[in-house]
């Protein structure tokens, strides 16, 4: 389940499988998909504007989704079908006695499958929120993203900073870093950008945690026409 905000209609059909495969963008698909099957503990996408980094994080976050949905014991259905039973039919099975007028039992963790729990987040929707919570004294964002079984944070650096925003930045990389939960992030920024806009504490993190895969290529937005169709590459008459 994806928290945080709509991916949007834009990137609705945007998996691997629509995902155009190049010599410039290879890595940063081999990375994302080495995160869904936990090889790595994060991925940092950099490059510039229209080449397929905010699809390749969608992508991360439907398959990431599909193979993290989990059974009462945790263990992971991979491609297999789940049939999911009603409630009612769930203490039935573990309680002969039970009656439709009998007190409703409650479920443990372990009895109850659960999904992942996916928070996605531009960094200008994210700060603006978080500036929200803090003057309402609310942390349930801030908490989430510290928490959730995995973070995306797309367009880092577009967002303005302040002390404030840093400190709640830092803790959440911080926390998500010695829980060895994983975070995907997408940005404009240069590996040098990063390490002076974040500085080393964070910088370093990602370093320890994350691949840090850089994407070339041109900005297919500007290639293709409103409709998806490619442009001509030389003006005609």
């Amino acid at each position: 389940m994806i928290h945080g905000v709509r991916f949007g209609r834009k990137f609705a059909d945007a998996t691997f499988d629509t995902f155009e495969v190049s010599r410039f963008n290879e890595k940063a698909v081999d990375a994302c998909q080495s995160l869904v099957r936990s090889e790595i503990g994060g991925v940092v996408l950099i490059g510039p504007g229209g080449v397929g980094k905010t699809h390749l994080l969608h992508a991360l976050a439907v398959e990431f989704d599909r193979l993290r949905f989990a059974s009462p014991t945790g263990e992971e259905f991979g491609d297999q079908p789940m049939g999911v039973p009603s409630a009612s039919e769930l203490i039935r099975n573990a309680d002969p006695q039970f009656t439709e007028d009998s007190a409703t039992p409650t479920l443990t963790r372990e009895e109850a499958a659960r999904e992942a729990v996916i928070a996605y987040w531009p960094m200008l929707d994210l700060v603006g929120s978080l500036r929200i919570a803090a003057r309402l004294g609310d942390t349930d964002i801030s908490e989430e993203c510290c928490t959730c079984d995995l973070l995306i944070l797309d367009d880092l650096g577009h967002e303005k900073t302040s002390e404030f925003i840093v400190q709640e930045f830092r803790r959440i990389i911080d926390w998500r870093y010695r829980e060895m939960l994983p975070t995907a992030i997408a940005t404009n920024l240069t590996k040098s950008d990063l390490l002076e806009k974040y500085e080393e504490h964070t910088y370093s993190r990602w370093l320890g945690s994350c691949e840090i895969v850089e994407i070339a290529g041109s900005d297919y937005r500007m290639e293709r026409g409103p409709r998806g169709d490619r442009r001509a590459s030389h003006p005609t008459s």
